[in-house]
């Protein structure tokens, strides 16, 4: 039950809501990725290629930048930029879904969020750190933890249905305007 005491804090809730606002968007934009590039057309050793080799790449050099950036400009101001940044990247994913810019532009896209949305998760992952209460931290970390796993879940689960009724593209639109 200690966990159900630490997640009734009223600092607890007002984070696990932040959480759950800054990453909604974002979770609906990317998990329709990979069936998104499946359905524009891309063969699967490309998508492989693309956000499986130099996806995780890119996002090993958002990670550096991002700590740096904390570092630089602290928790914050580092959470508001690289969340509206990333936020921005996603216009290229809506550009793509109206049939503009073809593979370059979903490499483009795929490199630039690879970067910039993981320097979003750096500078949230270290709020998250910052926010636990050094008694209680791994109990805190964990719930805030989890809660981007469940609005990750439900995003992805409202992207599709969404996805399904209008398209790609007004999802993407959807979820950008949210992040």
């Amino acid at each position: 039950t200690a966990w159900l005491q630490r997640a009734r804090q009223p600092a607890m809730l007002t984070l696990a809501g932040l959480i759950f606002c800054y990453r909604f968007g974002d979770q609906m934009v990317t998990s329709l990725l990979g069936p998104f590039l499946t359905d524009v057309g891309l063969d699967l050793e490309t998508i492989a290629l693309m956000k499986g080799a130099v996806g995780s790449a890119t996002s090993l050099v958002g990670a550096a930048l991002g700590g740096a950036f904390v570092f630089a400009v602290g928790r914050r101001r580092a959470l508001l930029v690289s969340g509206l940044a990333q936020a921005a990247c996603f216009g290229l994913y809506i550009a793509a879904a109206r049939g503009a810019g073809g593979a370059q532009l979903l490499w483009t896209a795929t490199v630039l969020e690879g970067v910039i949305g993981t320097m979003a998760t750096v500078a949230l992952f270290t709020l998250m750190m910052d926010a636990a209460d050094p008694e209680h931290a791994g109990t805190d970390y964990t719930l805030l933890a989890s809660t981007v796993v469940l609005v990750g879940t439900l995003a992805g689960f409202a992207a599709a249905v969404i996805a399904d009724a209008v398209g790609y593209a007004a999802t993407f639109v959807l979820g950008t305007v949210l992040a």
